[in-house]
């Protein structure tokens, strides 16, 4: 099962079964459709219209755990549950790295617009239009990411916590 969030409407979730595929993600658009044909505010916000590119795969969401390690009582899935939360930070923090080149060059295309020199035609501004959307899918994931983070800061310390008492019980 692959899930996928819309860039337009990050709270729409789409399930398809299968890995993330372009049949897969054709899959996620026809759910779409059908969703925006029962839904004005989702149509509205599709105005602009919704590809494959529009899709986001959406990773399970790994929350931390909230209790206080007691070495008595901790989990493989307590262990597990946190390490999830560590490397989910670590593939976000790569994957905003490879959004935030993404944005650099979309965000000077778009300062050509400003550039008296050259000549706009309404194609090159439509797809500079369709291009911009990057920039708001960057600033998006960019306002996630100090939640993930400190998510996963508490979840490293945690798993310290968890981890030294484990040592002092083996003493």
């Amino acid at each position: 099962m692959v899930s996928y969030a819309l860039k337009q409407a990050p709270e729409i979730i789409l399930e398809v079964p299968g890995r993330d595929s372009r049949k897969q993600r054709q899959q996620a658009l026809d759910q779409l459709v059908d969703r925006a044909n029962e839904d004005e505010a989702l149509r509205a916000k599709l105005a602009d219209g919704a590809g494959h590119d529009d899709l986001i795969v959406v990773t399970e969401q790994v929350p931390a755990v909230t209790k206080e390690p007691d070495p008595d009582d901790t989990t493989v899935e307590d262990v597990k549950t946190l390490v999830q939360a560590i490397v989910s930070y670590g593939f976000m923090r790569v994957k905003l790295e490879q959004d935030r080149q993404e944005a650099q060059a979309v965000l000077k295309e778009l300062e050509a617009i400003f550039d008296p020199k050259l000549e706009l035609t309404e194609e090159m501004v439509a797809e500079l239009k369709k291009r911009s959307k990057l920039l708001i899918s960057y600033a998006e994931n960019k306002a996630a990411f100090g939640d993930v983070r400190a998510n996963a800061e508490q979840s490293q310390t945690k798993l310290e916590k968890i981890l030294e008492l484990e040592r002092s019980a083996m003493r």
